[in-house]
């Protein structure tokens, strides 16, 4: 059994070892040993995140969920074959982006659309993309992830902290820059 990482490039830089790459056709999956069945765990799930986030530096890539295991390399190129359009439109659509990821609580009663207009509206102009997430706990107020430009990363922090300036009623925590998670679905 094989582990799915992420989709990228091909060719691209080297892969740091024990990594591989399944290519056809200008993409590849990069792929590594599938943990024994019934391994998963937190700390496998922490070094699948921190090989993305090294990936990431050198490469555009599309993450796979956490978990994704195939038969053996033949399967991974299958599927490539299979779905090649499919993950080459969505590595497009993330290449020279990151995830940034922002969470909005509240310092005292405010109601929800003042978070979404002072905030999600803003920021969502300096992001190609974003989407809004299930608030999880109490007084949280928003939850969202941003596709953004790597080159527009550092503007994009800097109009949270203005718009925290502005808003100290709010607590906003960006955090990122993540692999695109929350835009990988093709």
């Amino acid at each position: 059994m094989i582990a799915l990482y992420a989709v990228t490039d091909h060719p691209a830089p080297p892969l740091p070892a024990p990594l591989s790459a399944v290519a056809r056709e200008g993409i590849a999956f990069v792929c590594g040993a599938a943990p024994a069945s019934g391994d998963l765990s937190a700390d496998l799930l922490w070094q699948h995140e921190d090989l993305l986030e090294k990936l990431m530096e050198d490469r555009d890539l599309l993450p796979v969920r956490y978990g994704t295991v195939l038969t053996d390399e033949d399967a991974a190129a299958r599927a490539l074959v299979e779905r090649h359009d499919e993950l080459a439109r969505a590595l497009e659509r993330v290449r020279g982006a990151v995830e940034l990821s922002l969470r909005v609580a509240a310092t005292e009663d405010v109601p929800w659309p003042l978070a979404h207009r002072a905030v999600h509206r803003p920021l969502s102009l300096l992001a190609r993309d974003s989407t809004e997430r299930p608030r999880r706990a109490a007084g949280e107020l928003m939850r969202a992830a941003y596709l953004v430009d790597r080159t527009a990363v550092s503007g994009f922090v800097d109009r949270v902290a203005r718009i925290q300036l502005s808003h100290p009623e709010l607590r906003l925590l960006c955090t990122g820059p993540w692999p695109p998670y929350s835009f990988s679905e093709p």
